[in-house]
């Protein structure tokens, strides 16, 4: 077995069970924050919490994982996420876990998240060849959504045993994370430099410079900053509300309707693992974006009045179709977002990578919001069918200007900067 099988299978490795815990607990700890507050107040201050360091430690995030060993810091990360929720499980084992301490504990939690996020993203070109990052990507992106839909059953299952179980539990998977990277055979290769407040703001700025000047990673992150704003929320929003207020689905059928998605993108990055190799990034990206068009509008058809009422309202025949649906969407999906990371990955020199992916993760967030909002009005006013109609025509506008103009061309091979990046952000 060659040491970059070996690097890979332990951050594999490491990455699956730390997530499975990290899905167990999400789902067990909404539940507990229910069950002691009553209030759904209570649990919207949890999720902005946990928002919250995402968005504000972003930028910096990718200064650190830039400038320190980004193993090392995986390493540490790992570990003292496993320290402090194992304080968490045994406050709960005392019954000393209140609502504050929860916001305090996911505060400290969520900013070590953001921390760790952009480095495994960054690391990986670093320890795959390059003819094989799409399959690693596939895998990393087929865990995840595997332990997404996984870990919260698991959670559900385990709950009832003891939140403090639960705390244990995932603090063990981050113990046994942190453990299995500790054997990762890497060499730090970013520039080291003494971290200082004026280097950092140094760094921010060449972060920013090196965003700005990389061939053709703006205008694809532009793009995926639209579409995200344009079909994210309706993924996220519009259908689930059509789902659950108006064809009455009860709750086992949405949750259904939830993990169809996840089970579509987990499918597509298994298929990506197996023909991705030598595979063209553009193309790979067409195929999924092409299908998914399609695949969406056939969709919207049975989300029309008389749809509904043809197939008998919140039916588990209506249910299937629609599941399927949003299975097949999610694995085309797979071919949009997997291949995409990659272009990321490879477009960025190692020096500036875990900047610019914490610039690109950043932007790609806050447009969902917006996004959220915007939507969140619109779905009250007009059916749903016609708002993702109206969706979709943009979505499909704004992909023949960027087929036309070919923007995507810039997908077709290895990325080169436009300007030497790493020699400007060297000379400050």
């Amino acid at each position: 077995m060659s040491s970059l099988q070996t690097n890979f299978r332990l951050y594999y490795f490491g990455r699956l069970v730390s997530l499975l815990g990290s899905g167990i607990q999400s789902l067990a700890l909404s539940l507990y924050i229910l069950d002691i507050t009553g209030s759904g107040a209570a649990m919207g201050t949890f999720l902005l919490i946990n928002m919250l360091p995402r968005i504000v430690f972003a930028p910096l995030a990718g200064v650190f994982g830039d400038r320190l060993n980004r193993k090392w810091l995986m390493v540490y990360l790992d570990l003292f996420r496993g320290i402090i929720i194992f304080l968490m499980a045994f406050l709960a084992f005392k019954e000393s876990m209140g609502i504050i301490l929860i916001y305090g504990f996911q505060l400290i939690i969520s900013t070590m998240d953001i921390f760790f996020d952009p480095v495994t993203r960054a690391i990986l070109p670093d320890i795959v060849p390059e003819n094989n990052l799409t399959s690693a990507n596939s895998i990393v992106n087929a865990t995840d959504s595997f332990s997404y839909i996984v870990g919260p059953i698991l959670g559900g299952i385990l709950y009832p045993l003891g939140i403090w179980l639960v705390f244990v539990l995932n603090a063990t998977t981050f113990v046994i994370s942190g453990i299995s990277e500790i054997f990762i055979s890497y060499e730090q290769t970013t520039v080291k430099k003494k971290i200082t407040v004026r280097q950092i703001w140094e760094d921010l700025k060449d972060g920013v410079n090196a965003f700005k000047k990389l061939a053709g990673v703006l205008r694809i992150m532009i793009f995926i900053m639209l579409t995200n704003f344009l079909m994210g929320p309706v993924i996220m929003l519009v259908i689930p509300y059509f789902a659950r207020e108006i064809v009455g689905f009860n709750s086992y059928q949405y949750g259904i309707l939830n993990a169809s998605w996840l089970i579509g993108i987990t499918a597509g990055n298994i298929l990506l693992v197996i023909i991705a190799k030598n595979k063209s990034i553009k193309r790979l990206f067409l195929t999924g974006l092409f299908f998914q068009l399609v695949l969406f509008y056939t969709f919207d058809t049975l989300t029309f009045p008389r749809m509904i009422s043809f197939f008998g309202g919140p039916s588990w025949i209506y249910l299937i179709f629609i599941a399927g649906f949003f299975v097949a969407m999610g694995f085309f999906n797979a071919f949009i977002n997997t291949p995409v990371g990659v272009y990321f990955q490879l477009a960025t020199p190692t020096e500036l990578r875990t900047r610019v992916l914490s610039a690109i993760s950043l932007i790609a967030q806050i447009s969902m919001p917006i996004g959220m909002a915007v939507y969140g009005l619109i779905v009250d006013k007009y059916p749903v069918h016609l708002v993702i109609f109206g969706s979709l025509i943009l979505t499909t506008l704004i992909t023949l200007v960027y087929l036309f103009t070919k923007t995507f061309d810039f997908l077709e091979s290895k990325p080169k900067t436009e300007n030497s990046i790493v020699e400007s952000s060297e000379t400050v």
